[in-house]
């Protein structure tokens, strides 16, 4: 009997100790798919650029280089947007994320009252700081 229950336990042990260490490394899972169209539109790209304006140069300063006007009251300072993680297409989702839910353990706020495609712009924008370094 005692064999019983522990066979029915035993699938969610990797279920449980994934859900842990996303806990720990703050992660929210993979997070949703980057519109590859999106991605690569210079349309996007510039939307982007304007909402980045708008929205995220008072700290990551006006060319994503983590040295905007706020940056110095800021323990972690804001990210540098130019170096990966953040300037890869790999790591989309997690800029999505980072923009939608914030950072924890830092001063990066929620970002709820933007839209989906929204956000997918200011990752495009984000993107496209890092290229040609």
């Amino acid at each position: 009997m005692a064999t019983n229950s522990l066979r029915k336990r035993a699938p969610s042990l990797p279920i449980a100790l994934f859900t842990l260490s996303c806990v720990i490394s703050g992660c929210e899972g993979a997070g949703p798919n980057p519109p590859d169209a999106t991605l690569s539109s210079a349309a996007a790209r510039g939307a982007g650029a304007r909402l980045f304006a708008a929205h995220c140069a008072i700290c990551h300063g006006p060319d994503g280089e983590g040295n905007g006007q706020r940056q110095s009251f800021m323990v972690p300072a804001p990210a540098n947007l130019t170096l990966p993680p953040w300037s890869q297409r790999a790591h989309a989702s997690r800029t999505f994320l980072a923009i939608r839910d914030g950072v924890r353990g830092t001063a990066m706020a929620s970002w709820p009252t933007l839209s989906d495609p929204q956000t997918w712009e200011l990752v495009a924008y984000i993107e496209s700081l890092g290229q040609g370094r």
